[in-house]
C-alpha cells in the first residue's frame, strides 16, 4: 500500500538537505512523499534546486512576530490538522525548526505516528518539545540522548554522491589542478560573517601575501599584522559565502593579492563534489556540516557559531575532534593570524590531513536513510 509521507523541515539548509534526501529514499519505497516549510528565502534557494517534482506547500500561518508566537501556534496547528487531513498523510517526519512544532502537535492530535530527525548532538528547541509524543527520534551524531529509549542513533540523510565519488574525477570535472591543494570554505547555507571576513586575510598570508590591511583581516576589533618574505605556497580556494555575501568575499581576496584560482560562490548545488574536492575544509559545525565531513572524509577547522545557548555546534565539532578528525577555533580567538598558524600547524606535516580524514571518514554512517525507514516500518509509519 502507498502511503503519504509528510516531511515538516523549517529555517535553514542543514534542516531541508536531510528532508530531500529522505523524501527521495521515500519515493524509491513506492511511496508519496510531499514536504512542507517554513518560506525562507535560503530555503527557497535550494528548493528550486533540488526538490525535484516533488510536491511542496508552504507552512499554514507563515512566519510569525515573537509576540504573536502563542496565538501562532494554535491557528498554525489546527491549520496544520486540516493540511494533514486533506493530503490523506499516514505519519509526520520532522527534520527540526519552528515550523516542525505545528506540524508535529497537529500529528499528534490526529493520532498520526511522529517522527523526529536529530542532526545535532544536541537536541534542539523544537525537537525537545516533541520528543516526548514521538515514536522515535533519529540522531544524526552521537550526543545526550543517545541513551533515551525512545532514540536511535542513524547517521543524517545524505546524498550517496559522497560516499561514491572519486576526487581526481572531481577535481577534473571543476578544472582545478589535481597537483595543487584545495581549501574549501563554507558558513552554511546562510554563510558566515566571520569566516567571510576572515579567511581571505588567513589564506593570503599562506600563499605568500603581505596583509597590513584592517578590511577583512582581522575580525572584531583585533589589529591586523603586517607579515612579509612568507614563502609563496599554491592553493585553491573554493569559498561559499552565502546568498548576497560574493561580491565583498572577491573583493577581500583580492585586497590580500589572492588573485587565483579563487572560486567564491552564494551557495552550491554540487556540494558532495566540493567536499569530494578539498584537502581541507573550513567551516561552521552545522549538524550536517559535520555528517557531511564524515561522509566525505575531509579534515576541517571549524569555526562554531557561537550564540546557541546550548553550544550545539560546538558539541558537533567534539564529535569529530575527540575522534582525531578537526580542529576548532572559537570565533573569540578567530583573527588571520591565528587561523593561518592553524592552517601552517596542519598543512605543514606531513600525512597530518589525510590522517584526519581517514578520522573523520571511520564515522561516516552509509545509509542513514535506509536506516531510518527500516525503522519507520516497523513503529507502522510506512502503510
Amino acid at each position: 500500500m502507498v502511503a503519504r509521507i509528510c516531511l515538516v523541515s523549517g529555517g535553514t539548509g542543514g534542516h531541508l538537505v536531510p528532508a530531500l534526501t529522505l523524501a527521495r529514499a521515500i519515493r524509491e519505497r513506492g511511496h508519496e512523499p510531499f514536504l512542507v516549510t517554513e518560506g525562507r528565502s535560503v530555503e527557497s534557494e535550494l528548493l528550486v534546486r533540488e526538490a525535484e517534482d516533488f510536491e511542496v506547500m508552504g507552512l499554514p500561518g507563515g512566519r510569525p512576530s515573537r509576540l504573536r508566537l502563542p496565538s501562532w501556534l494554535v491557528q498554525t496547528t489546527w491549520r496544520a490538522r486540516r493540511l494533514l487531513r486533506e493530503q490523506s498523510a499516514g505519519c509526520v517526519v520532522s527534520t527540526g525548526g519552528r515550523s516542525s512544532v505545528p506540524m508535529g502537535l497537529a500529528a499528534r492530535s490526529l493520532g498520526k505516528p511522529l517522527f523526529l530527525l536529530e542532526q545535532n548532538a544536541v537536541t534542539g528547541r523544537a525537537n525537545r518539545l516533541l520528543r516526548r509524543f514521538a515514536a522515535r527520534t533519529y540522531l544524526g551524531l552521537p550526543g545526550q540522548d543517545a541513551d533515551r529509549a525512545d532514540a536511535m542513533l542513524t547517521g543524517t540523510p545524505l546524498r550517496p554522491d559522497f560516499y561514491r565519488l572519486d576526487q581526481a574525477t572531481v577535481r577534473a570535472e571543476l578544472g582545478l589542478d589535481p597537483a595543487r591543494p584545495v581549501v574549501l570554505v563554507t558558513g552554511g547555507s546562510q554563510g558566515a560573517r566571520s569566516l567571510n571576513e576572515t579567511v581571505p586575510a588567513a589564506l593570503g598570508m599562506w600563499a605568500g601575501n603581505a596583509c597590513e590591511s584592517g578590511d577583512g583581516s582581522a575580525y572584531g576589533n583585533k589589529p591586523a599584522r603586517r607579515h612579509l618574505h612568507r614563502p609563496r605556497r599554491d592553493v585553491q580556494v573554493l569559498h561559499l559565502s552565502g546568498v548576497g555575501n560574493e561580491a565583498a568575499v572577491r573583493e577581500r581576496y583580492l585586497a590580500h593579492e589572492m588573485v587565483g584560482p579563487v572560486v567564491v560562490q552564494p551557495m552550491a548545488a554540487n556540494m558532495a563534489q566540493l567536499l569530494v574536492a578539498a584537502d581541507l575544509v573550513i567551516c561552521r559545525g552545522g549538524g550536517t556540516t559535520v555528517a557531511e565531513l564524515m561522509a566525505a572524509g575531509k579534515p576541517a577547522i571549524i569555526v562554531p557559531y557561537p550564540h546557541h545557548r546550548d553550544q550545539q555546534q560546538r558539541c558537533n565539532a567534539e564529535v569529530l575532534v575527540r575522534a582525531g578528525g578537526a580542529v576548532v577555533v572559537e570565533e573569540g580567538r578567530l583573527d588571520a593570524e591565528h587561523l593561518y598558524e592553524t592552517l601552517a600547524a596542519l598543512m605543514l606535516v606531513p600525512d597530518r590531513l589525510p590522517a584526519m580524514g581517514a578520522a573523520a571518514g571511520r564515522l561516516a554512517a552509509s545509509d542513514a536513510a535506509g536506516a531510518i525507514l527500516d525503522d519507520m516500518e516497523r513503529q507502522g509509519g510506512l502503510r
